[in-house]
């Protein structure tokens, strides 16, 4: 089948099952009956491998021949279009970089095999999975989670994926963009060694204090900070490799290598900020630029679109039939936050605005401001 890995088209071993899900090919040894085998655990330290468009394909072929005799299950991105879009620029960065999925019995076969494929796959590279702990060099990483589908509902009201704490109960299994151990969770002492040489690289290592943070991306972020020799404002523009994906394919660090060469080539017309310096901390790229006070170009474009620039502004012609005398009532959308929605609603008509010549016009995304409370769920599915 065109667009898939070759190892995606491979014949499903005898003593196995697969399934896909989302964006995943899952395959898992069964016992005779076709059901998952008993003893796998429901939650753990689970194995991600990272790849890149070029390399993935013998990445998996090489974990798959690994895996299937030692009946370890895992998953992995059947394809290079999914792989690609899970690797591009606005990606979640919480999914950033996570090709193949492995799933260890125990704390014992964990550390087995990150061993063994550091034999295979070490050096290899690969986006840097923002929500793991890095093995030696990559392309391997690991994270305390769920190895089944499970939920529960968070503080907001929201159904996430879920893990048990120390008491049984389901908790929110959270995958932010930095990695962390749950409270009741002891680190592995064979881990320890990794997360010490994570925890040494630091911006005090830039001759830049970082104040605040303007823009986060699956390529980098962008900050406001301090030059610590000069006292100045600065930018700094980071830019992590292999991920981030435009387009043609280029990733975040080349992408702003590019735009490091277009401003000094506007440098001195002052048309542009005036590039600082180039630095690199982490295997992360940073262009750091001339802090220059002004607007966001977005919010230059709403101001004077024209759709929402009348000379003569009617009260009546902004009105939401739910909310009459609320933010909807009287003011263009172009100049108000988001409608006054009720908290848990789920509604496409919760904040309806509407104009005398087109009438109704429903804009869900400003209004779906939560999902309604469920209970915790769980499916045993890998």
């Amino acid at each position: 089948m065109p667009g898939l890995y070759e190892a995606a088209q491979r014949p499903v071993p005898e003593g196995w099952r697969s399934g896909r899900s989302g964006d995943w090919l899952n395959l898992f040894p069964v016992d005779g009956a076709g059901a998952p085998r008993p003893g796998s655990p429901q939650q753990g330290w689970k194995i991600h491998v990272s790849a890149c468009l070029d390399n993935a394909e013998k990445t998996i072929a090489k974990v798959w021949d690994y895996c299937v005799p030692r009946a370890i299950p895992f998953k992995f991105v059947p394809g290079p279009n999914a792989l690609y879009l899970r690797n591009s620029k606005y990606a979640g960065r919480g999914s950033s970089g996570k090709f193949i999925t492995i799933y260890p019995a125990d704390d014992e076969r964990l550390h087995t095999i990150l061993r063994e494929l550091e034999v295979l796959l070490g050096g290899e590279p690969g986006p840097y999975i923002l929500t793991d702990l890095r093995w030696a060099d990559g392309p391997l990483y690991v994270r305390y989670g769920g190895f089944v589908r499970r939920y529960c509902v968070d503080d907001s009201g929201v159904m996430v994926p879920a893990i048990e704490d120390s008491d049984g109960r389901l908790v929110p299994d959270l995958r932010e963009p930095a990695f962390h151990v749950p409270t009741w969770v002891t680190l592995p002492d064979f881990l320890r060694p990794h997360l010490d040489a994570r925890n040494a690289t630091t911006t005090n290592d830039l001759p830049y204090r970082i104040e605040s943070a303007l823009h986060f991306s699956n390529g980098g972020g962008v900050y406001t900070g301090q030059d610590v020799r000069t006292g100045e404002k600065v930018v700094l523009k980071e830019a992590r490799p292999h991920a981030g994906l435009a387009a043609d394919r280029a990733d975040a660090v080349t992408r702003l290598g590019r735009e490091k060469t277009a401003l000094e080539r506007l440098s001195g017309l002052g048309a542009a900020p005036e590039v600082r310096d180039w630095s690199v901390l982490g295997d992360h790229r940073f262009l750091v630029m001339d802090f220059l006070e002004g607007r966001t170009l977005n919010s230059f474009f709403a101001q004077r679109l024209p759709l929402f620039n009348c000379s003569t502004p009617n009260p009546t012609r902004w009105r939401s039939p739910t909310t009459p005398t609320g933010r909807c009532a009287s003011t263009p959308p172009s100049r108000r936050p988001s409608p006054p929605c009720t908290a848990g609603a789920w509604s496409s008509t919760t904040c309806t605005c509407s104009t005398s010549r087109s009438g109704p016009t429903n804009n869900p995304s400003r209004c779906w401001t939560s999902r309604p409370p469920r209970t915790s769920t769980s499916t045993s599915v890998r």
